[in-house]
């Protein structure tokens, strides 16, 4: 498990840095308000992409990975109902281009929102790759991809200087099919390669059709809530603020929120196959010894970088961007710390998808169809950027207590005390931090980043000195880059 995790922790980074790449390019090149219509392009498919990929890669990896089905029957099954979804969210985008123009206030979004039609199939295609590669437990195999993927997204910038020039939201869009298709087309190879070296056991038992729909869809359901959280917000934004900018400068505060919920996804993608692979064999003590073990890497590692982006928003924007976008630093401050809950309600609910199934998930999903979307919109007339971005982090809150606490009733207690002391001591982290930079400010990219990996590399080592985490020995070094901590995560 562990190398698996390093393995999907450096991919997500690499997802990231190239993402920052992509964005400093668009937001240092096109004005704020067209850089908004790419903001909003891509928060539509993020949306899109959450309830069609995130419902079918959870599935199919917990069937393969419990063992209770043939796993071919499995991929057959769930890739037909897969068809439909895409087939569904494929009308959505290129019939009703002309009502997203009319709900945005923007009548070029049409042609864009046509265009953006054709990355929902191979985006279908490609998370089904993902979600088979999970299930088998080829983690390496599932980072390999997750890497491929963002830099071949910056094939964006090729399209947009000599493909479109003249359009380069069309270049952008372009950018981002060649990245799918190319990524599939390897995901591909990869996995008739591991079935050639590794033939498994067929089992007889056939899973029914509607065990499929019903599973994916709970899946879907529940990340309706991660969708409403990580991007209508932006949505609302466009659609209510009084100057077109507000999108654009919105726009760069959720690009950094969301580093965080992007590295607690890497957490995400083992938790699910790995807990279910413990409790398939009856080894819920095993399924539980993981599940702590996650939830304090996550405090430890990603919790501090939440924290140093929310304490210096200020500076990171302006640094990053212009010093226009300084009105976002706020909404950055709560933003980033949100995504981070949204990671660990995530994480927490697929851990009750293993225990129990997708009920508690489903409940949670319809209540925020009913609560968040109406407090957004009101948050945004009221307090704009900040309200909204405020209103999202105690929604996000709200959801991983009330998640933490049904998985002790359900499954035991997955909060250590070590987990309580790291939370606290990035609290502290964040004070000082934020005291400091409000006194002396930092504008300049490069002075940032390095007084951002002093700051990280200080606090784990003083975490380490005091022995609040124990200093790694080399034989478990060793273990870890070997892959001999147990399960099979090539």
């Amino acid at each position: 498990m562990h190398r698996g995790l390093v393995f999907n922790l450096l991919s997500n980074a690499v997802f990231f840095a190239s993402g920052y790449v992509l964005h400093f390019f668009l937001g240092n090149t096109m004005p704020a308000a067209a850089y908004g219509i790419v903001g909003t392009i891509i928060t539509v498919l993020d949306f899109e992409y959450m309830f069609l990929s995130n419902g079918t890669r959870q599935s199919i990896a917990r069937e393969i990975s419990m063992a209770q089905y043939d796993d071919r029957d499995v991929i057959v099954k769930t890739f037909l109902f897969q068809m439909v979804l895409v087939a569904i969210f494929f009308s959505i985008n290129f019939f009703g281009s002309g009502v997203f123009s009319r709900l945005l206030n923007d009548d070029s979004l049409g042609l864009y929102f046509r265009v953006a039609a054709f990355l929902v199939p191979a985006n279908g295609f490609y998370v089904m790759l993902l979600g088979i590669s999970d299930g088998l437990r080829k983690f390496g195999t599932t980072a390999l991809l997750g890497s491929v993927y963002p830099v071949a997204k910056l094939s964006a910038i090729p399209f947009m200087l000599f493909v479109f020039p003249s359009d380069p939201v069309i270049g952008v869009e372009m950018g981002f099919l060649f990245a799918l298709v190319l990524t599939a087309a390897i995901g591909v190879v990869l996995l008739l390669l591991h079935r050639h070296r590794h033939r498994a056991p067929r089992r007889s038992e056939r899973i029914p059709f509607r065990t499929v729909v019903h599973r994916t869809l709970s899946f879907s359901f529940f990340f309706i809530i991660v969708s409403l959280v990580l991007s209508i917000d932006t949505l609302i934004i466009k659609a209510v603020a009084p100057s077109a900018a507000s999108a654009g400068y919105y726009t760069g505060a959720v690009n950094f929120g969301k580093l965080s919920y992007s590295l607690m996804s890497a957490f995400a993608t083992i938790i699910l196959p790995v807990v279910s692979y413990h409790l398939g064999r009856g080894d819920v003590e095993g399924a539980l010894g993981r599940i702590r073990e996650n939830i304090e890497l996550a405090t430890l590692f990603i919790l501090p970088m939440s924290v140093i982006i929310s304490a210096t928003s200020a500076s990171l924007l302006t640094s990053f961007y212009s010093s226009g976008f300084v009105a976002a630093a706020p909404a950055l401050m709560f933003l980033s710390i949100s995504h981070f809950f949204m990671g660990v309600l995530v994480l927490l609910n697929l851990v009750l998808a293993s225990f129990e199934g997708n009920r508690f998930s489903d409940i949670l999903s319809v209540a925020s169809l009913v609560i968040v979307i109406p407090l957004f919109i009101a948050s945004a007339r009221h307090g704009g950027m900040t309200g909204i971005a405020l209103t999202s982090m105690l929604c996000t809150g709200t959801g991983m207590f009330v998640s933490l606490v049904h998985v002790r009733r359900r499954a035991g207690n997955v909060i250590t005390r070590r987990t309580v002391l790291l939370a606290a001591l990035n609290a502290v982290l964040w004070v000082l931090l934020k005291t400091v930079f409000s006194r002396f400010p930092i504008d300049g990219l490069l002075p940032l980043a390095g007084v951002y990996i002093l700051v990280y590399v200080v606090f784990l080592t003083l975490l380490m000195l005091c022995r609040v985490i124990p200093l790694p020995s080399p034989a478990h070094i060793r273990r870890l880059l070997s892959g001999g901590d147990g399960g099979d995560d090539r």
